[in-house]
C-alpha cells in the first residue's frame, strides 16, 4: 500500500494561510496585551492617589499638614516612607501633597507617562512624552500665581501657563493679600500678559491739573497738556500702591499721537499704569472694554495716556474711552473722568 504525502503546493498553501492569520492575531494580541499594561498603570495610578488620600487623611488626624509633601518613586520603592502604597512601583516620577490635600502626580513606566495636575479630576494618559515630571511650580508675581476664582473668573483660564491668551480673557487677580480685582485681557506677547481692570478706580480724575502743572487758575493758562498726564497717573498710582502683589515695573508714558507733544515720562517702581490710544483702539469693539461705565450715572468715560491737539501744534485736550463709543477727546482738566488700572504679568 502506497502512502500519499501532502504536495509542495499544499505545503506551501498551509504556510501562507498561518501567515495570514498570523498577521491578522499578533497585532489584536499586541493590542490585548498594550490595553493591559495600559489597564494596570493606570490601577497603579489611582492606586497612588488613593494612598496620597489616606496620607492627607491621617495627617488631619495629626493635627493636619504642616507644609507640602513631596513623595518621589523609584523601581524599588518610595522616598519618603509613611505612604501606604500597595501594588507595583512606577519607575519613576513624583506626587505632591498640599496642605489643603490637593495632589498632582507625574510617573512612568518607561513607555507610558501619567500625569494629574492639582485641579484636574481625572488622570492623563501620555503614550507620546519627552519628560515625565510635574509642572514647576508658578512663580511669585507671575500670572498663574495670582489668578484666583470667583464669580467673575468661574475657572483659571489655561493660557496662564501654556498658549496664547486671547483679548477678552477673564482673569481674577489677587493683587494683594486679600484684595481680588477683576480683569480682562488685552494682549498677549512675548509671555507677557497685559491686562485693564473691569472698572475705574477710586474716584473722578482730571488728565491734568493746576498743582501738577504749575499751570495757574485752571481755564486758559491750563489750556495746554504738553507735560503728559501727570495727574491721572499720579492718582492711579497713589490708587495701587498698596497692590504688594503685581511686580514693580519701569513704564515709560509716551504720547502717540505725536512724539514731541510731550516729552516721554519715566514711572519707576510702579505696578500700574494707563491705557494708551492704540491699545484702547483694539479694544473698543468689545462690550467688555466698557464694563462698569454709563452715561446715565458717573463714571461716563476713563482717560488714556494719550494727548490730543487740533492743530497738531497746540496741545489741547487728551484721548478717553467712553461706553459704547471709539476713543474720543476730552479737556484734559475735565474732571469728569476715571482712570483704570493696567497691568502686566508674565507667564
Amino acid at each position: 500500500m502506497k502512502r500519499k504525502g501532502f504536495t509542495l503546493i499544499e505545503l506551501l498553501a498551509v504556510i501562507v494561510i498561518l501567515a495570514i492569520i498570523a498577521l491578522i492575531a499578533v497585532p489584536v494580541i499586541m493590542n490585548i496585551i498594550s490595553e493591559a499594561r495600559k489597564s494596570a498603570f493606570e490601577d497603579t495610578a489611582y492606586g497612588i492617589i488613593s494612598a496620597g488620600e489616606m496620607y492627607y487623611a491621617q495627617a488631619l488626624l495629626d493635627g493636619g499638614m504642616k507644609e507640602e509633601t513631596t513623595f518621589a518613586f523609584i523601581e524599588d520603592g518610595v522616598s519618603p516612607s509613611g505612604l501606604n502604597l500597595k501594588g507595583t512601583t512606577p519607575k519613576s516620577g513624583s506626587m505632591k501633597i498640599t496642605i489643603d490635600g490637593k495632589i498632582a502626580l507625574a510617573i512612568t513606566n518607561g513607555t507610558l507617562c501619567i500625569k494629574k495636575e492639582y485641579d484636574d479630576s481625572d488622570i492623563e494618559i501620555l503614550e507620546e512624552f519627552e519628560i515625565c515630571e510635574l509642572l514647576s511650580e508658578p512663580q511669585p508675581g507671575s500670572l498663574a500665581y495670582l489668578a484666583k476664582t470667583n464669580e467673575f473668573a468661574e475657572s483659571i483660564a489655561p493660557c496662564a501657563t501654556s498658549g496664547k491668551c486671547e483679548p477678552g480673557t477673564k482673569f481674577a487677580i489677587e493683587v494683594a493679600p486679600d484684595n481680588i480685582q477683576n480683569f480682562y485681557v488685552i494682549s498677549d506677547l512675548d509671555n507677557i500678559v497685559t491686562l485693564i481692570m473691569d472698572r475705574n478706580i477710586g474716584d473722578l480724575i482730571a488728565w491734568i491739573s493746576e498743582p501738577d502743572y504749575g499751570c495757574g487758575e485752571v481755564g486758559y493758562k491750563c489750556s495746554k497738556n504738553d507735560k503728559g498726564p501727570i495727574t491721572a497717573l499720579n492718582y492711579l498710582e497713589s490708587q495701587t500702591k498698596e497692590w504688594t502683589n503685581i511686580p514693580a515695573k519701569t513704564y515709560i508714558v509716551q504720547d502717540e499721537n505725536n512724539p514731541k507733544l510731550y516729552p516721554d515720562i519715566e514711572r519707576v517702581g510702579v505696578r500700574t499704569r494707563m491705557i494708551t490710544r492704540d491699545e484702547a483702539n483694539v479694544i473698543i469693539s468689545n462690550e467688555w472694554a466698557y464694563d462698569n461705565l454709563s452715561y446715565d450715572v458717573k463714571p461716563y468715560c476713563y482717560w488714556t495716556s494719550t494727548a490730543y491737539t487740533f492743530s497738531g501744534e497746540a496741545p489741547d485736550d487728551a484721548q478717553l474711552v467712553c461706553s459704547g463709543s471709539v476713543v474720543s477727546n476730552a479737556i484734559h482738566f475735565n474732571n469728569r473722568y476715571g482712570v483704570r488700572p493696567v497691568i502686566e504679568l508674565s507667564k
